[in-house]
């Protein structure tokens, strides 16, 4: 059995391993796909602003016009994007949290059984010595023959 135990705690720790390298892949791939976002939102506020400075003419403001909806069309699939990064980071949580759940599951089931063991054995050896101790004269028998002994009364 503990063999058995043994063989799943590897496999435990090998799923989580494979767990926190999945989120941190998902994280870096969250990282990134925020980072697209914040430029497309910035580069829309940049272009505003120079489509409304005063001293923008009207070509400035056309082009501007004109760019808009693709640049708002970029920013919401960069937002589509980071939105499903967030998603995949969370299932990458939830995977990596319930690993750790049954890996230390399977700790403590080891840790169980080798408690187990130990009492067994305390409880074997308990019973050796009290064995040893009830086939041993008693003492107080030992006591009177040795001094009867040493007054020569044998």
């Amino acid at each position: 059995m503990s063999r058995v135990l043994a063989m799943m705690a590897r496999t435990r720790r090998l799923v989580v391993e494979e767990a926190r390298q999945g989120l941190a892949a998902a994280l870096e791939a969250e990282t990134a796909a925020e980072a697209v976002a914040r430029e497309a939102a910035a580069a829309i506020g940049r272009e505003q602003a120079l489509a409304s400075a005063p001293a923008a003419d009207d070509r400035v403001v056309e082009a501007y016009i004109a760019w808009l909806p693709e640049a708002a069309a970029r920013l919401a699939r960069s937002r589509a994007i980071l939105d499903r990064a967030n998603a995949i980071s969370s299932q990458a949580r939830a995977r990596l949290n319930a690993a750790r759940a049954a890996a230390e599951a399977v700790d403590r089931k080891q840790a169980a059984d080798a408690a187990l063991v130990r009492v067994e054995q305390e409880r074997r050896e308990q019973a050796a010595l009290d064995e040893v101790a009830q086939s041993r004269p008693s003492q107080s028998g030992m006591d009177q023959a040795g001094s009867a002994a040493a007054r020569g009364e044998t």
